[in-house]
Protein backbone atom coordinates (compact mmCIF):
# COMPACT_ATOMS: atom_id res chain seq x y z
CA UNK A 1 0.00 0.00 0.00
CA UNK A 2 1.22 3.35 -0.73
CA UNK A 3 1.69 6.28 1.64
CA UNK A 4 -0.41 8.18 -0.52
CA UNK A 5 -3.56 5.31 0.41
CA UNK A 6 -2.44 5.12 4.23
CA UNK A 7 -2.75 8.95 4.32
CA UNK A 8 -6.23 8.73 2.35
CA UNK A 9 -7.73 5.74 4.70
CA UNK A 10 -7.13 8.35 7.80
CA UNK A 11 -8.28 11.28 6.63
CA UNK A 12 -11.86 11.86 7.72
CA UNK A 13 -14.61 12.79 4.77
CA UNK A 14 -15.75 16.35 5.15
CA UNK A 15 -18.91 16.33 7.81
CA UNK A 16 -20.97 17.43 5.00
CA UNK A 17 -20.27 15.06 2.81
CA UNK A 18 -20.22 12.18 5.74
CA UNK A 19 -24.54 14.06 6.68
CA UNK A 20 -24.88 13.70 2.70
CA UNK A 21 -24.11 10.34 2.92
CA UNK A 22 -26.44 9.38 5.77
CA UNK A 23 -29.29 11.93 4.33
CA UNK A 24 -29.54 10.24 0.98
CA UNK A 25 -29.34 6.81 2.58
CA UNK A 26 -32.69 7.75 5.08
CA UNK A 27 -34.04 9.71 2.44
CA UNK A 28 -34.26 12.73 4.82
CA UNK A 29 -36.76 15.71 3.30
CA UNK A 30 -34.97 18.66 2.50
CA UNK A 31 -37.81 20.41 0.52
CA UNK A 32 -37.10 24.46 1.60
CA UNK A 33 -40.40 25.02 2.44
CA UNK A 34 -41.71 21.59 3.65
CA UNK A 35 -44.12 22.21 6.38
CA UNK A 36 -44.29 19.30 8.21
CA UNK A 37 -41.19 18.55 9.21
CA UNK A 38 -39.60 21.56 8.57
CA UNK A 39 -35.86 19.74 8.03
CA UNK A 40 -35.78 19.09 11.69
CA UNK A 41 -33.11 16.70 11.38
CA UNK A 42 -30.85 18.84 9.37
CA UNK A 43 -31.30 22.09 11.39
CA UNK A 44 -30.56 19.39 14.23
CA UNK A 45 -27.20 17.94 12.61
CA UNK A 46 -26.17 21.40 11.19
CA UNK A 47 -25.73 22.47 14.77
CA UNK A 48 -23.96 19.27 15.90
CA UNK A 49 -21.45 19.78 12.71
CA UNK A 50 -20.43 23.26 14.24
CA UNK A 51 -20.12 21.92 17.54
CA UNK A 52 -17.47 20.05 16.03
CA UNK A 53 -18.92 16.72 15.71
CA UNK A 54 -18.69 14.20 12.88
CA UNK A 55 -21.46 11.99 11.43
CA UNK A 56 -19.49 9.12 10.56
CA UNK A 57 -18.69 8.71 14.49
CA UNK A 58 -21.19 6.40 16.00
CA UNK A 59 -21.81 8.80 18.96
CA UNK A 60 -22.95 11.15 16.51
CA UNK A 61 -26.24 9.19 15.84
CA UNK A 62 -27.33 8.32 19.48
CA UNK A 63 -31.01 8.10 18.23
CA UNK A 64 -30.91 6.56 14.57
CA UNK A 65 -30.12 7.82 11.51
CA UNK A 66 -34.23 8.18 10.10
CA UNK A 67 -35.51 11.30 9.44
CA UNK A 68 -37.18 12.62 12.91
CA UNK A 69 -34.38 10.59 14.58
CA UNK A 70 -31.99 13.94 15.37
CA UNK A 71 -35.08 15.51 16.67
CA UNK A 72 -34.74 14.12 19.92
CA UNK A 73 -31.80 16.40 20.68
CA UNK A 74 -33.21 19.91 19.70
CA UNK A 75 -32.82 20.87 22.48
CA UNK A 76 -29.58 20.88 23.18
CA UNK A 77 -28.71 21.54 19.35
CA UNK A 78 -31.12 24.12 18.21
CA UNK A 79 -28.57 26.72 16.24
CA UNK A 80 -30.09 26.41 13.45
CA UNK A 81 -34.16 26.21 14.47
CA UNK A 82 -34.92 29.85 14.18
CA UNK A 83 -32.61 32.42 12.62
CA UNK A 84 -28.62 31.08 13.31
CA UNK A 85 -26.41 33.45 14.32
CA UNK A 86 -23.75 34.97 11.62
CA UNK A 87 -20.81 33.38 13.69
CA UNK A 88 -22.74 29.73 13.70
CA UNK A 89 -24.05 30.00 9.67
CA UNK A 90 -19.84 31.17 8.76
CA UNK A 91 -19.10 28.09 10.47
CA UNK A 92 -21.29 26.38 8.92
CA UNK A 93 -20.72 27.62 5.23
CA UNK A 94 -16.85 26.95 6.15
CA UNK A 95 -17.36 23.14 6.45
CA UNK A 96 -19.22 22.57 3.65
CA UNK A 97 -17.46 25.03 1.50
CA UNK A 98 -14.51 22.56 2.03
CA UNK A 99 -16.66 19.79 0.27
CA UNK A 100 -15.92 18.88 -3.18
CA UNK A 101 -19.31 18.91 -5.13
CA UNK A 102 -18.04 15.58 -6.63
CA UNK A 103 -18.07 13.75 -3.44
CA UNK A 104 -21.27 15.03 -2.37
CA UNK A 105 -22.81 14.38 -5.70
CA UNK A 106 -20.97 10.48 -5.31
CA UNK A 107 -22.91 9.61 -1.81
CA UNK A 108 -26.02 11.00 -2.38
CA UNK A 109 -29.07 11.23 -4.98
CA UNK A 110 -29.85 13.42 -7.94
CA UNK A 111 -31.52 16.16 -7.04
CA UNK A 112 -31.04 15.44 -3.49
CA UNK A 113 -27.58 16.69 -3.22
CA UNK A 114 -28.65 19.89 -4.64
CA UNK A 115 -31.57 20.05 -2.17
CA UNK A 116 -28.87 19.92 0.42
CA UNK A 117 -26.77 22.44 -0.77
CA UNK A 118 -29.63 24.42 -0.70
CA UNK A 119 -30.91 24.04 3.14
CA UNK A 120 -27.53 25.46 3.72
CA UNK A 121 -27.49 28.22 1.76
CA UNK A 122 -31.20 28.85 3.11
CA UNK A 123 -29.98 27.96 6.66
CA UNK A 124 -27.17 30.30 6.34
CA UNK A 125 -28.44 33.52 4.63
CA UNK A 126 -25.68 36.03 5.68
CA UNK A 127 -23.58 37.48 3.35
CA UNK A 128 -20.24 36.22 4.75
CA UNK A 129 -21.40 32.37 4.51
CA UNK A 130 -23.11 32.67 1.49
CA UNK A 131 -19.65 34.55 -0.09
CA UNK A 132 -17.82 31.20 1.37
CA UNK A 133 -20.38 28.66 -0.31
CA UNK A 134 -20.21 30.71 -3.44
CA UNK A 135 -16.55 31.01 -3.52
CA UNK A 136 -15.84 27.32 -3.63
CA UNK A 137 -19.36 26.08 -5.01
CA UNK A 138 -19.07 27.84 -8.45
CA UNK A 139 -15.99 26.95 -10.23
CA UNK A 140 -17.30 23.95 -9.13
CA UNK A 141 -20.27 24.16 -10.41
CA UNK A 142 -19.41 25.83 -13.95
CA UNK A 143 -16.63 22.56 -14.41
CA UNK A 144 -19.68 20.26 -13.92
CA UNK A 145 -21.81 21.86 -16.65
CA UNK A 146 -18.90 23.04 -18.80
CA UNK A 147 -20.85 21.57 -22.39
CA UNK A 148 -24.03 23.86 -22.03
CA UNK A 149 -23.10 27.32 -23.11
CA UNK A 150 -25.48 29.06 -21.61
CA UNK A 151 -25.70 28.03 -17.99
CA UNK A 152 -22.19 27.93 -17.95
CA UNK A 153 -21.78 31.51 -19.24
CA UNK A 154 -24.55 32.57 -16.59
CA UNK A 155 -22.50 31.20 -13.37
CA UNK A 156 -19.45 32.60 -15.11
CA UNK A 157 -20.57 36.04 -15.09
CA UNK A 158 -21.97 35.34 -11.53
CA UNK A 159 -18.49 34.35 -10.43
CA UNK A 160 -17.09 37.31 -12.28
CA UNK A 161 -19.13 39.85 -10.61
CA UNK A 162 -19.04 38.54 -6.86
CA UNK A 163 -22.32 37.18 -6.96
CA UNK A 164 -23.86 34.74 -4.32
CA UNK A 165 -25.09 31.56 -5.23
CA UNK A 166 -28.64 31.41 -5.04
CA UNK A 167 -31.33 28.11 -4.01
CA UNK A 168 -32.50 29.87 -7.98
CA UNK A 169 -28.83 28.98 -9.18
CA UNK A 170 -29.13 25.18 -8.34
CA UNK A 171 -32.39 24.55 -9.66
CA UNK A 172 -31.39 25.70 -13.23
CA UNK A 173 -28.35 23.41 -12.52
CA UNK A 174 -30.89 20.84 -11.48
CA UNK A 175 -32.67 21.62 -14.94
CA UNK A 176 -29.61 20.83 -17.39
CA UNK A 177 -28.68 17.90 -15.92
CA UNK A 178 -32.67 16.57 -16.07
CA UNK A 179 -32.05 17.77 -19.84
CA UNK A 180 -28.99 16.21 -20.96
CA UNK A 181 -29.71 12.77 -19.29
CA UNK A 182 -32.83 13.13 -21.26
CA UNK A 183 -30.86 13.23 -24.42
Amino acid sequence: MSKFNVLAQNTPRNPFVALCDYASRNNWCWKIFCTTCGHGAFRVTFSKIIHDQHPDDKSFWTNGQDNAAPLKELEKYGDFVRDATVVNQLKLASIVAEAKILDIQSVAKFPDWLGYIGLVIHHCPSHEARKAMSDSFLPQFIAMVKNDKEICEYLQEKQKGQELLSIDDLERIENIFIRSHKQ
